[in-house]
């Protein structure tokens, strides 16, 4: 993204920001109507594309005298359980699922959907969040192992790393040859590790709530420029500090309105310098740019494509732009994709592009989705909040289709 198509988005995006939309089939299904944001008339800077939740959306559908014969896998090994953690490389999306106890696999590019990290010695017990690196490795933070466990390009178990004890690792990022892990135990500390040996290099954070200090910290990432971006939690805050600890800037306080948080939850950061927050209060995500200042949101509560169910964290990837090309606007040019993981809902991965339309380009009204419109100021209705679930941070707002109240 360049700078000077940056420079409008506060005052443009300001005036329409999406809560919720309906009227769009996607997955499997055909796509009748874009879902964009902002709407038009602004101009639309992400496209929500299609969704997956499992092999349903990822795999073509068999015919019942098919399945006869090659026999149905077990539910369970066939769609996600409850998902947390998400990335993307090359048309293919990696899933932690926290129930189903292991990685699943949904892979775009050839139409196959498997699971790994199932079995010896890289079987994982609580997989809550994945980071891939440029090589292919995926590092996966496990919160009962209390590991980093890292697989292979080929998705092989490869070596697990200790979190030194005390501790409840709940993200990982990878940066040259550092692995940074967050410990949001009572210490609410950044350990960083050697890649290879997985020695500590150095801990930095304290808990508390002063720049530097984190309180039930939920996620972190590193950018290019190695430095780290923390999403403080129950300090209603993000945070961007130096590789060393130093406090560069803290945003955020608590509330509904952009720039606030009810409970941020993923960070991510593009290469392009924007930063992505998941909020899974307000079941939103907001895009800030590398000083801080907010941009905009999308996503929005609801059950319609596009929407979000108790959002947890997200992906950026460049990689699989060709695998998702037949779901976007010929006309939308994007840069990158975006993955968003739900914990709850039908959409348990909705899948976005970042990028624009042509300058002077104009969508018929015909062709969006109605996207209800809010004033920055009005700010998004709280919702009800039960920090007693096993993950960092959940919060009940719904039950998946089907169960039961």
């Amino acid at each position: 993204m360049h700078a000077a198509s940056r420079k409008p988005w506060i005052t443009v995006f300001a005036l329409a920001l999406p809560l919720a939309h309906a009227g769009c089939r996607t997955g499997s299904e055909t796509q009748t109507e874009l879902v964009l944001y902002p709407a038009p008339p602004a101009d639309p800077r992400v496209q929500f594309l299609t969704y997956a939740s499992g092999a349903d959306q990822v795999e073509p559908s068999h015919g019942g005298f098919e399945d006869f014969i090659l026999g149905e896998e077990p539910e369970a090994d066939r769609s996600l359980n409850k998902p947390y953690g998400v990335a993307a490389r090359d048309g293919v999306i990696y899933v932690c699922d926290t129930k189903g106890l292991c990685i699943a696999r949904m892979d775009f590019k050839n139409a196959k959907y498997s699971v790994f990290g199932v079995r010896g010695p890289g079987r994982l017990k609580k997989p809550i969040n994945i980071v891939i690196d440029p090589l292919g490795y995926k590092f996966v933070i496990d919160t009962v192992r209390k590991q980093v466990v890292v697989f292979s390009p080929e998705d092989q178990y490869v070596n697990a790393f200790d979190v030194p004890e005390p501790c409840h690792p709940v993200d990982v990022a990878v940066h040259g040859n550092e692995i940074y892990v967050l410990d949001n135990d009572n210490d609410c500390q950044i350990v960083v590790m050697d890649r290879a040996t997985g020695d500590v290099l150095r801990t930095f954070g304290s808990p508390g709530g002063e720049p530097g200090q984190f309180k039930i910290p939920n996620s972190l990432c590193v950018d290019a420029e190695g430095f780290v971006y923390v999403s403080d939690t129950h300090n209603w805050r993000i945070q961007k500090l130096t590789s060393r600890g130093k406090s560069v800037w803290v945003k955020g306080a608590p509330g509904y309105l952009l720039g606030q948080f009810g409970r941020p939850r993923g960070i991510r950061v593009a290469d392009d310098g924007v930063i992505y927050v998941v909020d899974g209060a307000t079941e939103i995500v907001q895009m800030f740019d590398s000083d801080g200042t907010t941009l905009m949101r999308f996503g929005g509560p609801g059950d319609a494509p596009g929407a979000l169910g108790l959002p947890s964290t997200l992906a950026i990837d460049k990689s699989s732009l060709p695998y998702f090309e037949k779901y976007w606007h010929p006309e939308f040019k994007p840069e990158y994709l975006i993955f968003v993981a739900s914990q709850f809902g039908a959409h348990l991965v909705n899948v976005y592009a970042f990028g624009g339309f042509p300058e002077g380009y104009r969508i018929s009204q015909l062709k969006v989705a109605p996207l209800p419109q809010i004033a920055m100021d009005e700010g998004i209705g709280p919702v009800t909040e039960d920090d007693s679930e096993e993950e960092p941070i959940l919060i009940k707002r719904r039950k998946k289709p089907g169960q039961q109240k």
